[in-house]
């Protein structure tokens, strides 16, 4: 957390007034000596998450394409997994270049369900409610920005090309 003067002292974070800025230093240093992380060193696990979750989105969305009973799905769900996997590996290099290498995916996956609509819905909600547990640089908000676009343009055409 940043150490910051306002007129009524110096601060680390939202922790202060302290008298001085050697103090709020002091407290800073102390806190990271007993496991206080900052939001990002927090964060690493959830960006994994998320990382893992556009990564298999491409394998799930392939699946649902060589699933598909129309051709309309068939086409929808094949340009959703190339550009799904584009963006995935821009959020992740972007990622990794301000807050280190992922290292640790996990090894959690979960098989498509059966409708592409529901896979796609199910993908939305999951980017929307994720998204503000992440930090919030622009550069990478504008890349979830566009996976959610991509997966409303997706929804758009499974729900009204046929």
């Amino acid at each position: 957390m940043p150490i910051r003067y306002t007129d009524k002292g110096w601060f680390w974070g939202s922790k202060g007034p302290f008298i001085s800025k050697a103090k709020a230093i002091q407290v800073s240093r102390a806190a990271h000596a007993n496991g206080f992380k900052e939001e990002n060193e927090m964060t690493n696990d959830k960006y994994a998450e998320f990382a893992l979750t556009l990564l298999h989105s491409v394998t799930n969305a392939h699946i649902l394409h060589l699933r598909a009973d129309t051709i309309s799905i068939h086409l929808a769900m094949g340009e959703f997994y190339i550009e799904i996997g584009e963006l995935a590996d821009t959020f992740i290099e972007a990622y990794q270049g301000k807050y280190g290498k992922i290292n640790d995916y996990g090894n959690q996956y979960d098989v498509p369900p059966l409708s592409p609509i529901e896979y796609m819905v199910g993908l939305m909600e999951y980017v929307s409610n994720t998204r503000t547990q992440l930090p919030q640089d622009t550069y990478l908000q504008n890349i979830i920005d566009e996976v959610a676009q991509s997966i409303a343009s997706t929804l758009n055409k499974l729900r009204f090309y046929k």
